[in-house]
């Protein structure tokens, strides 16, 4: 169990600790305000170091449990907030939605497997 929660861990970590640099970085932010119908600054004030931490969270579970489940939990919070503004009417993009989809299910998983633990 130990060894699949790593490798979940693994796979969240690397979408948000790239996820930030994109939107800083301008490398997304169309797909982003098209897709969300939120401002630029929504994503690079908030969203962006919001996902930083996820990724922190994420990396530092790997040592400690409680912090493993809460970057889970908040991943799943990120995810879920995405997948409600994608599904709004003019906002659906099937790649999006896909990408929210498996995020947050590996989220889900990884917050079952160390609840398990």
């Amino acid at each position: 169990m130990t060894i699949a929660a790593a490798i979940v861990t693994l796979l969240l970590a690397a979408e948000f600790i790239f996820a930030p640099f994109n939107l800083w970085s301008g490398r997304t932010m169309r797909n982003f305000t098209t897709y969300t119908g939120l401002p630029p600054r929504f994503a690079t004030h908030f969203l962006a170091p919001v996902k930083l931490v996820t990724a922190f969270l994420l990396v530092a579970g790997l040592f400690l449990r409680p912090v493993s489940i809460a970057g889970a939990v908040l991943a799943m919070v990120i995810s879920g907030f995405y997948l409600v503004r994608l599904a709004a009417p003019g906002r659906r993009d099937p790649a999006g939605l896909a990408g929210f989809i498996v995020f947050g299910a590996l989220a889900g998983l990884l917050l079952a497997l160390r609840l398990m633990a």
